[in-house]
């Protein structure tokens, strides 16, 4: 194969192997800005579950005022009726006490209702609680894993720059223009291996006169199609198997 060539398919891997590194150390802040955002929705859960419950008592407690002070309108009416001097007053106390005594039923079944409302407010909370806990630990995990991955991947992209470095200085310059061009113009796949006869790129057969000269492996080709320079992987030779064990002897001659 032209030295040339096999250079450029070094290149081709060293420089994806770069790409793919940048890539990543790129997309590390966005990365930690999303778990941020995770730890943040999990503590404005928790803080509405708690004004939730907060609300919830408040308006508890202002029921039980209100029926402090139904009950002891139906104790003043009781103590008033025993002291009635006719039956209008009388009945008329009576009244009183029937409708402040409904108001405190009704006001009892609302604070029964807040007390069932706060448990389950209660619960939520805890729930936010632990939820917040376990994202708080699973968050610093994971900002640690990503920026010990990046420390890994700048030492390793100082390695691979320095190696595609010395592996351009191989390649003819007009060679290594075209490759920088097309590596860039064709999402960091400046090169295609030839299978079967079709560019494994983008799928195009090869006329079989370039296949030819492809496989010959002696200049560089580049795809009719969609320009990326081609070269051809010779299959590994096949090994003969081995003849099954019961296999009938060949016959000796006579």
């Amino acid at each position: 194969m032209l030295p040339a060539l096999t250079s450029l398919i070094a290149l081709q891997d060293v420089s994806a192997r770069a790409e793919d590194a940048r890539r990543r150390i790129a997309e590390a802040p966005g990365r930690i800005q999303a778990l941020d955002q995770q730890l943040a929705g999990a503590l404005l859960a928790l803080d509405t579950a708690k004004a939730t419950l907060t609300e919830s008592l408040t308006a508890r407690r202002g029921l039980e005022g209100e029926n402090g002070v139904a009950q002891q309108k139906v104790s003043k009416y009781k103590d008033q009726l025993m002291e009635a001097k006719d039956n209008r007053q009388f009945h008329a106390l009576q009244h009183e006490i029937a409708t402040f005594g409904a108001e405190v039923q009704r006001i009892e079944g609302l604070i029964i209702e807040k007390m069932v409302e706060g448990d389950e407010l209660t619960a939520k909370v805890k729930a936010a609680e632990t939820a917040l806990t376990n994202d708080k630990k699973s968050v610093a995990a994971q900002k640690s894993a990503i920026e010990a991955d990046v420390t890994t991947l700048k030492t390793s992209l100082d390695s691979l720059s320095a190696e595609r470095t010395r592996i351009a200085a191989t390649v003819p310059a007009p060679i290594l223009t075209m490759f920088e061009t097309y590596f860039r113009a064709r999402k960091n796949v400046a090169l295609s291996k030839v299978v079967d006869g079709l560019c494994e790129a983008c799928r195009v057969r090869v006329r079989p006169h370039l296949y030819n000269q492809v496989r010959a492996g002696d200049q560089i080709i580049q795809c009719e199609s969609c320009q990326r320079i081609l070269y051809w992987v010779p299959p590994p030779p096949k090994t003969d198997e081995p003849a099954p064990a019961d296999a009938p002897a060949a016959p000796t001659a006579t």
